[in-house]
């Protein structure tokens, strides 16, 4: 036997062998390659059944409902061509080489690029700026770290699981969250349930009447209060005409409102307005003053809303007591700070509103693509000073129990949310400039 021929068989099999293995592992990672070129494509083209078909769940997993509930999201068509713009932004950057392939199982650290909201530039010196041309200046793009695991089926490489989804998406809720999906306002000419008809709920002689609000002491009202409030109103409205208008089109919402906040049978105005850098916007709340003849400014809640991608607000009320709930940060860094003002005593001829305590919870995720693992942080504070989870969530609900109207919200609750239960609580329709001007000129 030439053993030097065995031998050098066995080597040359031993090669082929091996060769054949780097050539399946080459394979395995471009067709992986295209499965993750394939799934930036559905992102940018806003598909979510192209990029179900790149995965191996089913309709019962959470990752596919989430997927859904994502890039099926239920929107205005006004917004469609600014969430295209968005989708379109989307790139996944990752490096062929780094992919793992152990068998008919893969993975890979991956990089989502999008763009960055939170440098978009809303200044303009007019109101003619959209955010569809704020988005369309904006250059620079945020990165979000994840992991994509893979798995082979009947031949094919599959999305097994995909992580930090929820950042990626962040901006879908956002921009038209489905509680301000626009409905149609109250006719300014019709009796609302919180603002009095002055045809029906004013006393029709000169002399002035007693009436006795929840959980106030006793006030005055005359004939004709209504119209002069209203005409107050008016004033109030026309002198912060520009910087209404300007929050109404930078986040597009409906920024006045109108309810009787002290319970003496005439309304008070609030409206949110932009502080004049337009970065932020502040809610104002007058009430008029009998006295003086004019409307006061009886609570200013500074900064309830401001650019970026986790800001909303909500506005609500008890019998006592104005409830403002904000948010601010990122998604991963999430900042909800509460203010609670307080009814008071009837000073100078108003009621008297203090900020008497303030409450913050900060809500910190960490992801590490090593350990595929998320970790969430959770800090409570109570005028600025440390407070525990137990003494925090009964106090937040608290106030979501007492509330009797939501006077406005941009804010998408869940189920973990304290103030959760304000979704089956009275809501009052906040309204667009114009529409608010017809709503007081119809009490004048």
């Amino acid at each position: 036997m030439n053993y030097k021929k065995v031998i050098a068989s066995i080597l040359c099999v031993a090669c082929a062998a091996g060769f054949a293995g780097c050539d399946n592992t080459e394979k395995d990672r471009e067709a992986i390659s295209k499965v993750i070129d394939d799934c930036a494509d559905t992102f940018r083209d806003d598909d979510a059944e192209a990029f179900l078909e790149l995965t191996c769940w089913d309709e019962d997993d959470k990752d596919y409902r989430q997927i859904e509930e994502y890039m099926n999201y239920s929107i205005d068509e006004d917004y469609r061509e600014c969430y295209d713009l968005i989708f379109d932004t989307i790139e996944i950057d990752y490096d062929v080489d780094d992919i793992e392939v152990n068998g008919d199982k893969a993975s890979v650290k991956v990089k989502y690029e999008i763009i960055d909201l939170s440098e978009v530039d809303f200044k303009v010196a007019n109101l003619n700026l959209t955010f569809m041309d704020a988005v369309k200046d904006t250059k620079e793009t945020s990165s979000i770290k994840a992991k994509i695991d893979f798995e082979l089926e009947k031949g094919e490489w599959k999305i097994k699981k995909i992580t930090n989804l929820d950042k990626l998406f962040a901006f879908v809720v956002m921009i038209n969250p489905p509680e301000y999906v626009p409905t149609p306002a109250p006719d300014p000419t019709e009796s609302q349930p919180t603002v009095p008809d002055p045809t029906e709920t004013q006393p029709t002689e000169t002399q002035p009447v007693t009436t006795e609000p929840t959980g106030t002491s006793e006030t005055t009202a005359y004939s004709d209060s209504f119209e002069k409030t209203m005409r107050a109103f008016k004033t109030v409205l026309e002198q912060n005409r520009d910087a209404i208008q300007l929050t109404e089109v930078i986040f597009g919402i409906n920024a006045v409102g109108f309810y009787d906040l002290d319970g003496n049978g005439l309304p008070e105005l609030y409206f949110i307005s932009d502080d004049g850098n337009e970065y932020s916007a502040s809610l104002h709340v007058y009430e008029y003053n009998e006295y003086a003849g004019e409307a006061i400014e009886v609570v200013t809640s500074p900064e309830i809303i401001t650019q970026g991608q986790a800001s909303s607000y909500i506005i609500y009320a008890t019998d006592k007591e104005l409830i403002v709930t904000y948010t601010y940060g990122e998604s991963y860094f999430l900042h909800v700070s509460t203010d609670m003002y307080a009814l008071g005593e009837r000073e100078g001829g108003i009621h008297k509103w203090d900020l008497c305590e303030t409450f913050a919870r900060e809500i910190i995720s960490d992801y590490d693509p090593e350990t595929d693992t998320e970790t969430v942080t959770k800090v409570f504070y109570h005028n600025a000073k440390n407070y525990t989870e137990d003494e925090y969530m009964p106090t937040m609900k608290g106030f979501t129990e007492r509330t009797v109207m939501t006077l406005g919200r941009h804010y998408v609750l869940s189920s973990n949310d304290p103030e959760y239960g304000l979704m089956s609580k009275p809501s009052n329709s906040m309204l667009g400039y114009g529409l608010a001007i017809d709503y007081v000129e119809s009490g004048i």
